[in-house]
């Protein structure tokens, strides 16, 4: 009877693998033609011809990926490594990156800004408007509190105690910490894709494993492997998603323009001049320009970066990109960082996320624990595991969605972005940047890096320079905001000696005549201030 019986079921089994495969086919026929609709209509000028076909797109691919995401079988190794370890480590690794971001920031500090520096639109506006708000903003110890309570649950989230309540109190409190860092300088990106994990993941079962939780109560149930690798492929896709916009925002904005040798070679000078990390004497990018070197260096630079972030949406599809794009990100952040000074400390900490735990340990054990049985990947039996419930598929089918279309509009509207950094080209030529000279008590002068004058550690002073010697008389709050660096630093005498007068300098260098000037151009405007008197009403 057991023998016939599995002889009947094997064609009902076949014909169910029948119709999930036509489903998938239909499926991804679909994901196919959405991302054509929102490609389109993200190079369509504003209009209802665009607003219809990026709402069609963005409909059809909710209804696509929710299919394929029913459909697929996400506990097959073939796809990603969804074990509860993997979904594990990448709560560890994303919680830990966010708590370094939280802890390195002095936020209490922003009490001292004038709150007229505050950026007064779009989501900005939208805090203003809370009671309360302003309030917190003037007040060093309730920033202090914000940011140290933030930390703590960051912390919980990581030992995976209380695990999904820490990480929705922890990101909420990491996604109110980014902006009002934002709130006092612009949309800058570092961050973001932090942001966006930390809310993710108190959806998914990462706290299963590696947790105080697990330890506590080791009778709890274990979440499936189809689950888990959800779980895991819903991070995936948030850091596809990121490089893909990006990528796709530098071809819209520039065409194949955007990987010309002058355009590259630009950009990297301009951010060598305005250093935030790594503000050494010698610079890789302005030897290279002294040395002459040819256009196609910096061609082949901006090709690469481009490839990998187009590319980068091979996580996705294959085991062996896993391994392959985030050695290449790897590599472009770190180029970044040399050539352009500007650290992009998660994006390097996360490639991680794509490290085979499961891997490791098997291959570790062994050499420590000899007697012990090892970690097995869990394989499939040969009886599909049943389709995820429709809530956590939908759910991420419009994240994605809301990604794409936030792309096809170009929002930038926190903690949205189409990512558009460096997008638009550029060409070779004079251009601007900003010295900040500090005069001390001592009869001293010393070079003030630009960064250590921005509020926030990470994003670039600069547009806040630039916007000063735009005005015509002096600028009251910009003096303010002075005083209070001046205040802060004295305070502890972070330089040996009290800042008496300070200089915000505007330099013009013209790399393409003279690359080798040893002063890197020449003076153009001043902007002083004197830190011992109250500031005149004109310049």
């Amino acid at each position: 009877m057991k023998v016939r019986t599995n002889r009947l079921d094997k064609p009902n089994r076949t014909t169910s693998e029948r119709h999930r495969r036509s489903l998938l086919a239909a499926a991804a026929i679909a994901l196919g033609g959405s991302l054509l609709l929102l490609l389109g209509a993200g190079w369509l000028q504003h209009g209802v011809s665009k607003m219809a076909i990026s709402g069609l797109g963005a409909v059809l691919l909710i209804g696509a990926l929710t299919g394929i995401f029913r459909t697929l079988d996400f506990s097959t190794p073939r796809l990603v490594n969804g074990t509860p370890r993997q979904l594990a480590w990448i709560r560890i690794l994303v919680c830990l990156t966010a708590l370094i971001f939280t802890v390195m920031e002095d936020l209490p500090a922003l009490s001292s800004m004038p709150l007229e520096m505050r950026n007064n639109y779009q989501f900005f506006h939208l805090l203003h408007t809370i009671p309360g708000y302003s309030s917190l903003l003037s007040n060093a110890h309730l920033l202090g509190a914000l940011q140290w309570t933030t930390a703590a649950l960051l912390m919980l989230g990581l030992i995976g105690f209380q695990t999904r309540i820490a990480l929705l109190l922890g990101g909420f409190g990491f996604l109110l910490l980014q902006a009002i860092l934002r709130d006092y300088t612009y949309q800058y990106h570092s961050g973001l894709v932090l942001v966006y994990l930390v809310l993710v993941l108190p959806w998914t079962a990462c706290g299963a494993t590696w947790s105080v939780d697990c330890w506590l109560n080791r009778k709890k149930y274990e979440p499936g492997r189809q689950s888990a690798g959800f779980g895991v492929y819903a991070c995936f896709i948030v850091m596809a998603l990121i490089y893909l916009m990006s990528g796709l925002s530098k071809l819209r904005d520039s065409g194949l323009d955007w990987v010309r040798g002058d355009n590259i070679e630009q950009r990297l000078v301009e951010d060598a001049l305005s250093p935030i990390f790594l503000d050494y004497k010698w610079k890789a990018t302005v030897w290279l320009v002294q040395h002459h070197a040819p256009g196609l260096v910096f061609t082949v630079i901006g090709t690469f970066g481009l490839v990998v972030e187009l590319g980068y949406v091979g996580v996705l599809f294959s085991r062996t990109a896993q391994i392959i794009m985030p050695i290449a990100a790897l590599g472009v952040h770190v180029g970044v960082l040399v050539f352009q000074h500007i650290l992009f400390l998660e994006l390097l900490i996360l490639q991680f996320i794509f490290l085979d735990v499961d891997w490791v340990a098997n291959f570790w054990r062994p050499h420590f624990r000899t007697g012990e049985q090892t970690v097995n990947a869990q394989v499939s039996n040969g009886i599909r595991p049943r389709p995820l419930s429709y809530l956590p598929v939908v759910a991420t089918a419009l994240v994605a969605a809301t990604f794409l279309v936030a792309w096809v509009w170009s929002v930038e509207y926190y903690p949205l972005s189409a990512w558009r950094m460096y997008s638009t080209p550029e060409h070779k030529g004079p251009f601007l940047y900003f010295k900040i000279i500090a005069t001390l008590e001592n009869g001293s002068s010393i070079v003030i890096p630009t960064r250590d004058l921005s509020p926030a550690l990470l994003p670039n002073a600069r547009y806040l320079l630039a916007r000063v010697f735009h005005a015509t008389r002096r600028s009251e709050i910009f003096d303010r905001f002075l005083a209070a660096y001046v205040r802060r630093r004295n305070r502890n005498l972070t330089f040996g000696s009290p800042i008496s007068s300070m200089e915000v300098q505007r330099w013009r260098w013209n790399y393409t005549a003279d690359p080798n000037d040893p002063r890197f151009g020449w003076l153009t405007d001043v902007y002083p201030y004197d830190a011992t008197s109250k500031p005149s009403s004109s310049r």
